[in-house]
């Protein structure tokens, strides 16, 4: 079977090979926006969509002489806004139905489906989690499911990014309910960590829930070095990298150690007061975060952290923020204001790195003046028209959906940018660890499988494997590290991997025991399976390949191959999905073959 196995992938390979991407030369110095009133800013917003935005990149595209791809199919159109946008892949059903429909506007009538979808803010949750926690829950006193309920209540709503970030910075309250690890009833998702007990009235112990604020827990997440949050606030939310000044100056750098010290100070004008006494409830201690007059006492006796304490909280732009206990509202206030030179920026190019594959600064969080960014103008007129719509993150998704950057092929261009800076083809990106497994997840159906297998708690069974690829497959944004490069390991993770050997396997409630339980010849179950996993109908040639391989390789019997004894090498979440009988049906073998070899295709694991 593993022969097999290598001949098919290659056949697939040559047939689905897609383009590179990289990096090119830039144009301009940054300039920062110059700060606008609200109604002139409005007034410009007014014409400055996403047509605007494809005039700007057709005349860039001119002037150095590029050819942009052409338009892409409304099936990989529509694979890709569901992977950006909502972070998994369509139905089959879905895609056929939209390649299907006539209907001038339904792209974009798509991408507002998508918004109003409970994915949207589940997709968003997990991206901001990762990227303001990173993938390691540190401290007892560090609520994580808290934290991300408030962050998916906050996309549910549609809150301006600005609301949000102020609320994140200057968050007071308790950081959690405590409590056994139970179900939770969904009324009480903003509110209460998953898997917590409810309190009822009457409980002695019970937190009162007016009082729960799940945004604190980012702050507590710094609690045993609170010199990096402000190095952590500054890069994610103005992208100033400030903390490569926390240890001396830099000859070439901007931000000195005075700067640094000055800004961080701002972000230690709280205390943390314990709640629980004793042994706490369940495994994370309760806690109250407050503001403070004055820097918490505590820092002072820190000898790292000691000259933060001793200096006067200060903005990058020399903003007095020393406001007594208001401090932490000032700063937050400063750094989300209309007129901040850096909020807006950060944001939108950020959003426009994860949707065109690279900002306007590479990297998105690094919008230092020794960073040379491409076409900062049309960056600056984003960011005005973001704010002038008072930081609707949602306004800023269909617009970017909507350019024709966005929506060009991965293929090479008649004149191609080697490095596409311009952004001329389509930026391929691999699918990030919860965008994978939703991925294989829904195109193997193997939910559904493990459920008639008797596997209970799926929930659990997600949390693991998402652990696992993100072990292998993610770059946590909390340790600077560059952009995301394939290697030895993930590939092979994939070729040997447990989700994927045992997705590709026609068990009951399976994708593939689905395709062959239903009528048809072997041409129209290679459709199903290709329109399943790759969003697309098979190519002619691709159809006549695999439809003559199953034909051939299913007329020769195989043995099965013992599955791993309890407790040995190889067994997982999914081990009751192991072989039985002494041999395996050979036509059904060879359509595993397919599936496996579809699933580790680079189609299927990056977005194009």
């Amino acid at each position: 079977m593993l022969r097999s196995r290598t001949f098919l992938v290659g056949a697939i390979s040559s047939a689905i090979a897609l383009a590179a991407c990289g990096h090119g030369p830039a144009v301009g110095p940054p300039r920062a926006p110059a700060p606008a009133s609200p109604r002139a800013a409005t007034r410009q917003a007014a014409s400055f969509g996403s047509d605007a935005i494809d005039a700007a990149l057709r005349e860039a595209w001119k002037h150095e002489g590029l050819t942009p791809a052409p338009r892409t199919d409304d099936a990989t159109f529509l694979r890709r806004v569901y992977v950006d946008v909502v972070g998994t892949i369509p139905s089959a059903d879905t895609t056929a139905a939209f390649v299907a429909s006539t209907d001038a506007d339904k792209r974009k009538k798509v991408v507002d489906t998508l918004l109003a979808s409970p994915d949207y803010a589940e997709h968003w949750m997990n991206y901001w989690d990762d990227v303001l926690m990173g993938r390691e829950t540190k401290g007892p006193v560090v609520d994580r499911m808290a934290f991300r309920y408030w962050l998916r209540a906050r996309f549910e709503a549609n809150a301006p990014w600005d609301r949000v970030v102020r609320d994140l910075v200057s968050a007071t309250g308790q950081n959690s309910i405590g409590g056994a690890r139970v179900k939770v009833p969904q009324g009480l998702a903003m509110a209460v960590p998953l898997g917590s007990d409810v309190p009822k009235k009457g409980d002695e112990d019970a937190a009162d829930l007016d009082k729960i604020n799940g945004a604190v827990n980012w702050t507590l997440r710094f609690e045993g070095a609170p010199q990096d949050l402000a190095g952590n606030a500054s890069r994610i939310f103005l992208g100033v990298q400030i903390q490569c000044a926390q240890c001396h100056d830099h000859k070439t750098e901007k931000w000195k150690q005075t700067d640094f010290q000055r800004f961080a100070s701002a972000f230690l004008h709280h205390r943390i007061d314990p709640i629980d006494r004793g042994k706490p409830m369940g495994n994370i201690r309760r806690v109250d975060v407050s503001d403070l007059g004055k820097v918490g006492p505590r820092f002072a006796k820190n000898a790292d952290v000691a000259p933060i304490a001793q200096s006067k909280a200060t903005a990058l732009d020399g903003t007095d923020l020393e406001k007594g206990d208001g401090t932490r509202k000032a700063l937050a206030a400063w750094m989300t204001a209309r007129e901040n030179p850096w909020f807006a920026r950060a944001f939108v190019n950020r959003m426009w790195g994860h949707f065109l594959g690279r900002g306007f600064y590479d990297p998105v969080d690094d919008m230092r003046e020794v960073n040379t960014p491409v076409m900062p103008q049309l960056l600056d007129r984003i960011a005005a028209d973001f704010v002038a719509h008072d930081y609707d993150v949602q306004h800023l998704v269909r617009t970017l959906c909507a350019t024709e950057a966005y929506q060009v092929a991965a293929s090479a261009n008649a004149k191609p940018d080697p490095e596409n800076k311009y952004w001329t083809r389509f930026h391929l990106v691999p699918l990030g660890p919860e965008e994978l497994l939703n991925a294989l997840m829904r195109a193997t159906d193997l939910e559904s499988a493990a459920k008639k297998a008797g596997i209970q708690n799926m929930d659990a069974l997600r949390m693991q494997l998402v652990r696992q690829y993100a072990f292998l497959f993610d770059v946590d944004e909390t340790d600077d590290v560059p952009d995301y490069s394939g290697t030895v390991t993930q590939a092979l993770s994939l070729l040997n991997g447990q989700l994927v050997g045992q997705g590709s396997r026609a068990v009951p409630g399976s994708a593939l025991d689905d395709v062959l339980a239903k009528p048809g010849d072997d041409a129209g179950k290679i459709d199903a399976l290709v329109l399943r996993i790759l969003s697309r109908k098979p190519t002619d040639a691709e159809r006549t390949t695999w439809v003559n391989y199953v034909q051939i390789a299913g007329k020769t019997p195989r043995a099965t191959i013992p599955p791993p004894k309890r407790g040995g090498a190889g067994v997982g979440p999914l081990g009751r999905l192991g072989n039985k009988g002494p041999q395996v049906d050979a036509r059904r073998a060879a359509y595993e073959d397919v599936v496996w070899a579809l699933l580790n295709s680079s189609e299927f694991v990056f977005n194009h």
